[in-house]
């Protein structure tokens, strides 16, 4: 089950935080293009440090169910 706080969902020790891509990227799961200006999941790893919020994993909001029970 999805908790929702805001724009955060905790889910598996994920924190998926939903954002506005302000340049394009491509989605982790689907390999699609994410383009400027479409509504994203920025995914890190609750508790992994730095790294993980600096470099969160880019996910379309069609594929988050997807990638988290992954």
């Amino acid at each position: 089950m999805l908790v929702a706080s805001k724009m955060r969902i905790r889910k598996n020790g994920y924190i998926i935080t939903i954002r506005r891509a302000q340049k394009s990227h491509t989605c982790r799961e689907c390999r699609e293009a994410i383009e400027r200006g479409d509504e994203y999941c920025a995914v890190t790893l609750g508790g992994a440090g730095l790294g993980s919020l600096k470099f969160p994993d880019r996910v379309c909001r069609g594929c988050i169910e997807q990638f988290v029970e992954s």
